[in-house]
């Protein structure tokens, strides 16, 4: 029989023998060894270690990291003699995930692949391995971990529907002729309690994976920049450092700002919202009240975060100098609807073209249907009194940005 022991010398076996016993066991292992280097004499298929012949994989760095969705891949050097039927990415929430759980699946044969992994948790940590099976079995290459991004709670305040004399009596002071008054009536809608925060964008910036030019190439505007970077006397923005945008030194809960039209959109389609149309912002500001500030003729020192040497009309401040910077959102008291920083602080964007005011009654208007300039409200730590008017509006192009230019947003109810 091919590959059976053969007496040394013609000897006869006694397999009663102990010497003789050691020989066949001797013998017996030296044909398995030669047996497994043919691929003939196999491990148990029980047995954790792989065999030999299985693929030779490599995992790729993961990229592209976001809430749910993460980007990693891999390269299968050598398919050991086998032909590489299936290859992906493994992953788990505990090290040394295998085929058995979540998996992607992404061609055949030699060479790299890349792999989407999707259905991610927010704010947990993973490990992946890229794989490669062929008939021998199934190859894992290193293990990779990474984490995912936590998601954006947005704080907001329940703002019920009602009808309201938007814009300003001529008898205001300081008025704008812009501000011609109208009756508008909306339905309830939520609105953020706090202007949107350098900490809340920067994480839309890094799950987006979005460089330092702020561009957002897969987004709806991808030509635009969405933020700049701040800096010099004005830096309580945002930074761009080894691959990330991070708050400048102790501003993660100040307003972003340097943020243009494009960006606050962004993000708040991100979060789950929009930006509020002009009747929304300047109805949530009121918060029942017909006089300029929502605190009434005068908006003090104590108040709000504005130029306090240029109070309103006839109106004093126990203090002149102003910070001259922007101020950790909820720094003053709220207004009637629980909403901090209607006045002051920021300009904030609504989603409106500027344009004329119609002056017949209006329900749930969203402004001209195009446009050169964009409304904000609300006034900034710039800006004298008379321009923290809830009815005064300011306008400037979609693409402008400034240390002095934030946003809140809205949901629907």
């Amino acid at each position: 029989m091919a590959g059976a022991y053969k007496p040394i010398n013609n000897e006869k076996i006694n397999f009663g023998t102990k010497r003789n016993m050691k020989r066949i066991v001797h013998a017996s292992l030296l044909l398995c060894a030669v047996a497994l280097l043919a691929g003939s004499c196999k491990k148990d298929s029980n047995s954790p270690t792989p065999s030999a012949n299985v693929p030779i994989v490599t995992t790729v760095a993961v990229s592209s990291i976001a809430i749910t969705t993460a980007i990693s891949g891999g390269i299968v050097l050598s398919d050991s003699g086998s032909s590489v039927t299936a290859r992906g990415v493994c992953w788990s929430t505990s090290p040394n995930p295998t085929v058995a759980g979540s998996k992607t699946t992404d061609g055949t044969g030699l060479g790299s692949f890349t792999s989407n992994l999707t259905g991610l948790t927010a704010n947990t940590t993973y490990y992946i391995r890229a794989y490669a099976t062929n008939a021998k079995g199934t190859g894992y290459g290193n293990e990779v971990s990474f984490a995912t991004h936590p998601t954006i709670s947005i704080a907001t305040v329940n703002i019920p529907g009602g009808t309201f004399s938007m814009g300003s009596p001529i008898t205001e002071y300081q008025r704008d002729t812009d501000e011609v008054q109208h009756q508008v009536s909306l339905t309830a809608f939520k609105m953020s309690k706090y202007e949107i925060t350098n900490a809340e964008f920067a994480l839309f910036l890094n799950a987006k994976s979005i460089g330092s030019n702020g561009i957002y190439a897969a987004g709806a505007y991808p030509t635009q920049a969405l933020i700049f970077a701040s800096s010099g006397n004005h830096d309580f923005g945002l930074h761009y450092t080894n691959a990330q945008w991070v708050p400048s030194t102790g501003c993660d809960n100040r307003p972003v700002v340097g943020v243009t039209w494009y960006g606050a959109t962004e993000f708040a389609a991100f979060a789950g919202g929009s930006l509020p149309t002009e009747a929304q912002w300047e109805y949530a500001c009121h918060a029942g009240t017909s006089t300029p500030f929502n605190t009434g003729d005068c908006l003090s020192n104590t108040q709000a975060n504005y130029d306090w040497s240029h109070p309103y009309n006839t109106c004093t401040n126990s203090i002149t100098t102003s910070p001259a910077s922007t101020l950790a959102v909820g720094t003053y008291a709220p207004n009637a609807l629980g909403l901090y920083d209607m006045h002051g602080n920021v300009w904030e964007w609504c989603s409106d073209w500027y344009g004329t005011y119609s002056t017949a009654p209006q329900t749930n208007p969203v402004g001209p249907a195009s446009g050169t300039y964009r409304v904000l409200h609300g006034g900034s730590l710039i800006n004298d009194a008379q321009y923290c008017r809830a009815a005064f509006r300011d306008n400037f192009i979609p693409s402008f940005h400034d240390y002095y230019i934030g946003f809140r947003m809205v949901f629907p109810q």
